[in-house]
């Protein structure tokens, strides 16, 4: 006679919580090596420039690796953010922010880059207020979306147009890009889901679901419109400081 086993909740929560940390333990172990290859490509590149032997041939394929090195740890902390998420471990550290500070820091250090001429535009409108929040969360909030605005889009710079209105906060991250089809929208921030027209273009298609939690987290609502071909525009509302509390 075939005995019939039964999963207890307390065995679920020891299977998840192994899952929960087999992701972590792995995650950090794959970032020790990428941190490893990283230093040998600059000490390689330091040692190309001082002997005058860097040329156009080092110079792309080391940028590449720059790059891959780049995406893959990109693909990590997606990957350990939505573990964090999923086993409730996820931890706030709220304070007064300056947007428009942020916003302007993270222009000059993550979107400049020499080989895209482009620097998404930042709109300012009403006067500047503190909202409270978490700074790494809004800090990763804003390199997804903005990250995303630039890789999609085509000839135009991504505009950032942040509103100070009577309540609230407005921000609207825009591009001019492939856009998503309008089957795709309601799915759009859920794990590990895609638009069906970005086959081609690398991702894990957890960004935006952890952008929304983000959001979420910090007492904001986000929203997108988009016309395929066209754009599209993620819209994010968050209250003042006082207003949170």
């Amino acid at each position: 006679m075939k005995r019939e086993e039964t999963i207890t909740s307390a065995d679920a929560a020891n299977l998840l919580n192994n899952a929960s940390n087999i992701i972590a333990i792995t995650s950090h172990e794959f970032k020790t090596p990428l941190t490893a290859i990283s230093a040998v490509v600059e000490l390689l590149a330091a040692r190309l420039h001082s002997s005058q032997q860097m040329d156009a041939f080092y110079e792309k394929n080391l940028s590449r690796i720059t790059t891959e090195i780049f995406r893959l740890n990109s693909m990590l902390d997606e990957m350990l953010t939505i573990n964090s998420i999923m086993s409730g471990r996820m931890s706030l550290n709220k304070q007064v922010i300056d947007l428009v500070q942020l916003l302007t820091t993270l222009r000059s250090n993550y979107f400049a880059d020499p080989e895209d001429t482009r620097s998404f535009e930042l709109l300012v409108t009403g006067i500047p207020q503190g909202i409270y929040a978490d700074t790494n969360q809004l800090t990763r909030i804003f390199m997804n979306l903005v990250g995303n605005a630039f890789k999609f889009s085509r000839e135009k710079a991504p505009v950032v147009t942040v509103d100070f209105e009577a309540q609230q906060v407005t921000i609207r991250v825009t591009d001019d890009g492939i856009g998503i089809p309008a089957a795709d929208l309601p799915q759009l921030f859920t794990p590990f889901f895609r638009a069906s027209n970005v086959n081609e273009i690398a991702g894990t298609g957890l960004g935006l679901s952890i952008v929304k939690t983000f959001v979420q987290e910090n007492n904001g609502t986000i929203t997108v419109e988009s016309v395929v071909g066209e754009g599209s525009t993620f819209t994010l509302s968050f209250l003042y400081h006082s207003d949170s509390l």
